[in-house]
This record gives C-alpha cells, sequence and structure tokens, in this order.
C-alpha cells in the first residue's frame, strides 16, 4: 500500500487493506517456527500528517499456523499486530526548517549512534510513503517465538518419539549425570564378574 503524503488531510486518513495469504506466507517463511497463513492479512490504518512527520497507526490480526514446538500438532495462533511508527525526511529532504545554519538535518544521525526517540521512526523521501515495509517488519515482531499447542504439552517422548500428551509409552526417560558414566560402567562390570 502506497500513500501520498498530499491526500493526507487535518483530520488525517483512514486506508484499510488486504495482504494475500501468500505475501503473508512469503513474510514468515524464514521463522524458525514454521508459521504459515491461514488467510489473508486484513491491515485498518490511519495516518495523520504532523509536518514534516507522518504519523502511522495500523492494526491487523494475522491467522497463523505453526507446529507445537513440544509435540509437532498443528497449533493455530492469532497474532495482534497493532503498531505506530513515525515517518520521517530522509537526511537531505527534510525542509529547510529543520536544518541546522550548517545545513545539517536538526535531527540528523551520527553513523552508529542509536537515539532512543527515534526507535520507532522510519525514513521517507518525495511524496509516496510504501507501508508494506513497516507492515511486514511489524509482523515479524509480532510473532511468537515457541508456539506450544497448549500451556502444559508434554512433547514427546526422546526415546520412542511418542506423543506424551496422548499416551505415556513406559520408556525410561530418565538422562543419567555425565560425571557417574565412570561408576556405572564399573557397577556394571561388577554384575559381570
Amino acid at each position: 500500500m502506497r500513500v501520498n503524503i498530499d491526500e493526507i488531510k487535518e483530520n488525517g486518513l483512514r486506508r484499510a487493506w488486504d495482504l494475500a495469504k501468500e505475501d503473508l506466507d512469503e513474510i514468515v517463511k524464514g521463522d524458525a517456527a514454521g508459521y504459515r497463513a491461514l488467510r489473508p492479512l486484513h491491515v485498518e490504518a490511519f495516518l495523520r500528517k504532523i509536518e514534516p512527520r507522518v504519523l502511522f497507526e495500523a492494526k491487523a490480526r494475522a491467522a497463523l499456523t505453526a507446529p507445537c514446538r513440544r509435540c509437532l500438532a498443528a497449533v493455530e495462533v492469532e497474532v495482534p499486530v497493532d503498531f505506530e511508527i513515525t515517518f520521517v525526511p530522509a537526511a537531505g529532504h527534510a525542509p529547510a526548517e529543520e536544518r541546522n545554519v550548517h545545513g545539517d538535518p536538526v535531527r540528523g544521525h551520527i553513523a552508529g549512534s542509536f537515539e532512543t526517540e527515534s526507535v520507532d521512526e522510519e525514513s521517507y523521501t518525495g511524496k509516496v510513503i510504501d507501508l508494506d515495509p513497516a507492515v511486514r517488519e511489524q509482523v515479524l515482531l509480532a510473532l511468537p517465538s515457541y508456539p506450544v499447542c497448549q500451556e502444559g504439552c508434554k512433547g514427546l517422548c526422546p526415546v520412542c518419539g511418542t506423543n506424551l500428551n496422548e499416551r505415556d509409552c513406559g520408556c525410561d526417560r530418565r538422562v543419567p549425570d555425565p560425571r557417574w558414566a565412570g561408576l556405572e560402567k564399573l557397577k556394571a562390570k561388577v554384575k559381570e564378574e
């Protein structure tokens, strides 16, 4: 979704659009959790001009599915993607009143610096702002990194692979302390003799 900043009037501008299911899949495909989109992402946005900045507020809900990180059962997740970002003119494109006597932008950034007040800022050039990159970034930031089917999921048996939520397999899942391995070998040798 592209917006011409001249379209944003004094009372703001509302926009709504759908990000196709395939496009949402493309966004989340690199995530280690293995997310897949269940339906398109509907985005409701409000833009307000605060010269020369543009405030972008968006609300969306991503319906996704992923394998449970414990038992691999399919999990459906509704991920809220609600955020607010301020678009500011890129360095060299700021209006004259935003520059100091040396011609440098007033809010210019020193290479390698990090200013906490500019965390939720993106830069733009010209009159058109592309909102999709900001939406993509916020979707990725909102993804749960560890989806589970239920809070008390028991996972899979590390010995036989049985889903322990369905039944107990009876395997010995006790992990021996490696510091006692030498003593266990000696104990086994004594039993043989």
